[in-house]
């Protein structure tokens, strides 16, 4: 099944066929519609509505509705922990960096330095530890620092548009190193380099960075905002306390203590 599906998505025309979902899903919903279309959404997505900003009927369209915000004191960032999970979803992979190698899967690899786009900054982390989150459609789509830090670049490395759940991360060597992505590469207060990288998806082109070069975050701060659900990875270098291992499919909150 996984051969078959490798083909078929090697087939599908991904990144055109992202664009007109994109349009589609920016198509203004009449007003009176929406509170009763994103309840829907809500039922059969798994979104949480009571953390939602705003009236539903403010959301103009569910591409706005995919972006929402949490209201005011909805999630804030645990005091005293050093990491933070950055987004809703589940955990893929969670634990070291070995050999410059990101586990995707089990048995399947992809090398560090051309996951975010520069050898050097990869040098730096492949004897670091790595978190890779999936969040699904119903996720709430925002991206946050796991950590204090400054942010040091932004790289837009563009790719192609695989899905991203779990049926074609198994069927899709390298994967995240083959999708369209952007890299924040950053620098933690104890000088360690570190990365938050937003892997689009089949469905997500778009991504919308929230932080620019030479910006300061504390944790919990938005960094950027998926236009569908997708994948977030933290790679943090070593010389420090690192990332633990998490069990594959744990359920994650964005503030929430990464355990």
């Amino acid at each position: 099944m996984s051969a078959a599906r490798r083909i078929l998505l090697g087939l599908v025309p991904k990144v055109a066929l992202s664009r007109l979902t994109g349009l589609a899903t920016r198509a203004p919903i009449p007003g009176p519609m929406r509170p009763a279309f994103y309840r829907w959404f809500a039922r059969r997505y798994g979104a949480d509505l009571d953390e939602v900003a705003g009236d539903l009927r403010s959301y103009r369209s569910l591409f706005m509705f995919f972006q929402r915000p949490l209201r005011d004191g909805a999630r804030p960032a645990e005091d005293g922990a050093t990491f933070v999970w950055p987004c809703d979803g589940k955990v893929v992979t969670a634990g070291p960096i070995e050999a410059g190698n990101i586990p995707q899967v089990k048995g399947i690899d992809y090398e560090v330095e051309d996951f975010v786009g520069d050898p050097e900054l990869g040098a730096k982390l492949a004897s670091g530890s790595q978190v890779t989150v999936y969040l699904a459609p119903g996720d709430y789509h925002r991206v946050h620092a796991p950590f204090d830090a400054e942010i040091v670049a932004v790289r837009r490395i563009p790719g192609t548009l695989f899905p991203v759940n779990p049926p074609a991360v198994r069927a899709v060597p390298r994967l995240f190193v083959r999708n369209a992505r952007v890299v924040f590469e950053a620098r933690l207060d104890d000088g360690r380099p570190a990365a938050i990288v937003m892997v689009g998806a089949l469905n997500v082109g778009h991504i919308h960075e929230s932080v620019t070069p030479g910006q300061r975050v504390d944790a919990g701060a938005e960094v950027g905002r998926f236009g569908f659900g997708s994948t977030t990875v933290v790679l943090v270098g070593p010389g420090g306390e690192g990332l633990p291992q998490v069990a594959g499919e744990t359920v994650v909150r964005t503030g929430r203590r990464v355990r």
